[in-house]
């Protein structure tokens, strides 16, 4: 991973869950904390407040929320989601920020946005298989995925109980997704979905 950075780098860090204290909204907050100078990583907390998908809200009808995760979204340089998982696959309330993020059609806020992919569970799988859910996904709303899945897990062998991680792997992981978002900000996005390797 490389050392180099482009100065004002903005990433929105996204967690799917909605839990108060969930180990995903920790590893998105630890995103946040360990962002070197010259990276901003801001929080998205407002994935619950978005209303079910409904293309009778489109229009002059879009709910204020989404205008404003749409204005957000782009404002960012690159996006960070961390992805709890749910009988084998990624949260609704996620799947429903992509849907409403992807609109109108053929303007998808995720356009050749540079987005990394992780995600925590208690189980030792780290949320795979919704990161493995999630990734073709944003594809195919035309986000640059960084590499593949990053799984963290089991969760209650990395974070502690006020949130923090405890795993220096972990907290290496998290530099370096944001070290290599960084980096494809700073070479161009590519587009269409392309995957750069991390």
């Amino acid at each position: 991973m490389s050392n180099s950075k482009m100065p004002g780098i903005k990433i929105l860090a996204i967690s799917g869950s909605l839990r108060a204290a969930s180990y995903n909204g920790a590893l998105v907050a630890a995103a946040k904390e360990l962002a070197p100078d010259g990276i901003e990583v801001e929080i998205y907390s407002d994935v619950g407040s978005l209303p079910h998908f409904s293309e009778d809200l489109e229009g002059d009808n879009t709910p204020v929320e989404v205008i404003e995760l749409r204005r957000r979204l782009g404002e960012a340089d690159a996006v960070f989601i961390s992805t709890p998982e749910y009988n084998g696959g990624t949260s609704g309330a996620l799947k429903n920020l992509i849907d409403w993020a992807s609109r109108p059609y053929g303007q998808s806020s995720f356009a050749g946005k540079p987005v990394a992919v992780t995600g925590t569970s208690v189980s030792p799988y780290g949320a795979q298989r919704a990161q493995e859910q999630l990734l073709p996904v944003l594809r195919a709303v035309g986000a640059v995925t960084v590499g593949e899945a990053h799984p963290v897990g089991p969760a209650p062998e990395v974070f502690a109980g006020d949130g923090t991680i405890t795993d220096t792997g972990v907290v290496d992981l998290v530099k370096g997704l944001l070290s290599d978002l960084s980096d494809s900000v700073a070479v161009g996005a590519v587009g269409d979905g392309q995957v750069r390797a991390a």
